[in-house]
């Protein structure tokens, strides 16, 4: 008889009855082939002494295996796996193979194999990011009592059917508006997709444009999880270098005249570019949207914080001065307002936004609709406004204390410019400063920080980071900086 004293588990404080629980041991011994069809168990008596429970709480985890089709009753014999099951060898560990993942049994493509993990911090630590909002300064309570009062509506429950993969109608419409009046994008509902988040518009974007044989351009220095979207697709990643005008796109002029190079797309970062936060010239703006006129490439623009501009009015997005329809421009909300809401969109021609919403129907049917309701209200009301408006104020404080501190107090080890808007700097640390060993050693101390790997890439290297000031205030802000100069030292 197997030994069933150590093979039956019991927890007699879970919340599922004794009898389900012997129960469930039996099925799992069965399904790894510990027990085999028409092997007989342990009569009720003689398990109920070796695991120290009733008698007949056995009798009902019996009769519970028998009801589920495991098991079969035979008078005056006893109890026995189902004669009619299929025999299951016992489970056995696979071998380790270069196609299978974490001892996967079965094949399966592995495209993530270096690709970047994620960066979860100790969420009770002070956290230096690398440039998110504040969300005590977003406008959460209005958001959640439009979203509680749509509900209660009698239309409310339209909310809970289907809708349309492009998003909501009434906030397609707000978004519509807030372009035209705060970017000069003049743009209809329909040439717009609410996304959860830019990512989703990065995917869609490059699923849509990108195929094997295909080559996109990118910043030397870029967003590492566009990145590695493009590469997901096959698509080769063509690096142009970035200085402090953004991408260079003399250069980038140079690889297009030679006819032995076929770009299907750039993806770029005109405004406060990822990583560094260099914004892209006007001069290299218009001279972008006349190559892609001319070599009939597309423009993606992720535009991930154009709210966020503290010294003079920004650039207009590409977008904006696109006559040609070039581009295809991608924001974000839940980067000014609260990342885990993920709320983005992404406008296009009508023609290439249908098919993306195509597309998001195979993995996403639709977003939240009464969220994106509760949002349009925002937009409609004023509230957005309002929030983007105080928050830039805070945010501009915040930026230049964060710089005084770092001018102050690090002017050996970090070496860096005032970024002109956006919610991180770009930081630059001394070459002997082990950023590894660094946050390593702040974590010890009760800060949360990167070490720098985001960042980097097959052609980009460097010793930097980006340090997010806008999602501390003053005090965390001195605290966290304080125990990074410990750290340092």
């Amino acid at each position: 008889m197997l030994p069933y004293k150590t093979l039956i588990h019991i927890d007699r404080d879970a919340p599922v009855t004794l009898y389900i629980q012997v129960c469930n041991n039996f099925i799992s011994l069965i399904t790894n082939g510990t027990l085999k069809p028409s092997d007989i168990l342990p009569s009720s008596r003689i398990l109920a002494e070796l695991i120290g429970i009733n008698r007949n709480t056995v009798k009902l985890a019996y009769e519970e295996l028998i009801s589920q089709g495991w098991a079969e009753s035979v008078e005056r014999k006893g109890v026995f796996v189902l004669s009619k099951l299929p025999v299951i060898s016992k489970t056995i560990a696979p071998k380790e193979n270069k196609e299978t993942y974490s001892g996967d049994s079965f094949l399966w493509t592995n495209n993530f194999k270096n690709a970047i993990p994620n960066r979860n911090f100790q969420k009770a630590l002070l956290t230096i990011d690398d440039g998110f909002p504040d969300v005590r300064l977003a406008p959460v309570d209005q958001l959640m009592r439009e979203y509680r009062s749509l509900s209660r509506k009698f239309y409310g429950r339209n909310f809970l059917k289907y809708g349309s993969s492009k998003g909501s109608e009434n906030l397609r419409n707000s978004i519509s508006n807030y372009l035209a009046n705060t970017r000069g994008l003049i743009t209809s509902p329909d040439n717009i997709l609410i996304s959860k988040g830019s990512q989703m518009g990065i995917y869609l974007t490059s699923q849509l444009l990108l195929n094997s044989s295909d080559t996109i351009a990118v910043g030397a220095s870029n967003y590492s999880f566009a990145d590695e979207t493009f590469k997901y697709t096959g698509a080769k990643l063509l690096r142009i270098p970035i200085d402090s005008n953004g991408m260079d796109i003399d250069y980038f002029e140079e690889i297009l005249q030679n006819p032995k190079n076929s770009i299907k797309a750039v993806y770029v970062i005109p405004h406060h570019h990822f990583p560094t936060t260099v914004t892209l010239s006007m001069q290299r703006r218009l001279k972008l949207l006349n190559l892609a006129k001319q070599y009939h490439f597309a423009i993606i623009e992720d535009d991930y914080d154009f709210d966020f501009h503290y010294e003079n009015k920004p650039y207009l997005p590409l977008a904006s001065i696109d006559h040609n329809h070039n581009v295809i421009y991608i924001g974000s909300i839940s980067k000014t307002f609260a990342p885990a809401l993920r709320i983005g969109f992404m406008c296009a021609s009508s023609g290439f936004i249908d098919a993306a919403a195509s597309l998001r129907e195979l993995i996403d049917k639709q977003g939240d609709t009464l969220l994106e309701d509760a949002f349009s209200v925002l937009f409609n009301n004023g509230e957005m406004d309002r929030h983007f408006r105080k928050s830039l104020k805070i945010y501009k404080q915040r930026r230049n204390l964060f710089c005084d501190l770092l001018e102050s107090d690090f002017k050996e080890t970090i070496n860096f410019t005032i970024p002109e808007g956006g919610l991180a700097v770009w930081s630059n640390f001394d070459s002997k400063i082990d950023l590894h060993q660094m946050s390593q050693t702040a974590s010890k101390n009760g800060l949360n920080i990167d070490n720098g790997n985001f960042y980097k890439n097959e052609s980009f290297v460097t010793n930097a980071m980006r340090m997010g000031f806008a999602s501390l205030d003053e005090k965390e802000m001195i605290k966290a900086l304080g125990i990074l100069k410990k750290s340092i030292l």
